[in-house]
């Protein structure tokens, strides 16, 4: 009978070093590709300011309600969903500072709608940009999201818009897998900034204080004859 004789334990990692190699260089591939997908909520304060004495319309377009940013860098592609959030932030903010805001159907239904409305607001997001630490060339994620509000008159005029930006940066972090994260508040933060611009920075624009009388408006310039709603630019 022939004895069988096993490996020495040098033939066993000789044979389990190549396989280990293996399965360490598919991991490393692994993270150097595939898809970075999140949806960003920012958590937006409501503003201690007084209402404008408006009632107002708000169109929110599909395209801005459902939008997902779509990106291929560096072997990557990002979706980074931007649209449910940015449309209860813009829609909780409105209605904090005005006296009433009615949904509307479209930019031209305002008056269709409801008689009270003066003009009908419309955010837009222009456009969404980020960088990465390779970008950047340190271990940084930043996004900026530029929008723009139209105001429409309650026939649907166009009359005025406002463009601003919202910044967000946020440290990468230094364990593998976690720039998601990192991405993530960075947008967070950026759509946080950008609905603190318009609490603080709304009440000055030209867009608004159409909206009222000059004796309604103590920051306004007075204005003679001025109109009881949003007027189309002649």
């Amino acid at each position: 009978m022939t004895t069988a004789i096993p490996d020495p334990p040098r033939a066993r990692h000789a044979v389990r070093a190549p396989a280990a190699a293996i399965v360490l260089a598919a991991a490393v591939l692994a993270a150097g590709c595939g898809t970075q997908r999140f949806e960003a909520r920012p958590s937006i304060p409501m503003p201690l300011v007084d209402r404008i004495p408006a009632v107002v319309g708000l169109y929110v377009a599909p395209e801005f309600r459902d939008y997902v940013h779509k990106e291929k860098r560096d072997g990557l592609d990002y979706e980074i969903a931007v649209g449910p959030g940015q449309s209860e932030g813009f829609a909780r903010l409105l209605e904090a500072m005005f006296t009433r805001v009615v949904r509307v159907p479209s930019a031209q239904s305002g008056a269709g709608t409801d008689a009270e409305i003066r003009g009908v607001l419309e955010p837009v997001l222009e456009e969404l940009s980020f960088i990465t630490p390779r970008d950047a060339g340190e271990q940084l994620y930043a996004v900026s999201l530029k929008y723009r509000i139209n105001g429409y008159s309650p026939q649907g005029e166009l009359v005025d818009s406002w463009s601003f930006t919202g910044y967000g940066a946020s440290p990468a972090s230094s364990i593998p897998g976690q720039g998601t994260d990192a991405l993530q508040e960075a947008t967070r933060l950026a759509m946080r900034d950008a609905g603190a611009k318009i609490a603080t920075e709304i009440h000055e624009q030209a867009i608004v204080r159409g909206l009222l009388p000059p004796e309604a408006s103590p920051s306004a310039p007075p204005v003679e004859d001025a109109p009881a709603e949003i007027q189309p630019r002649s």
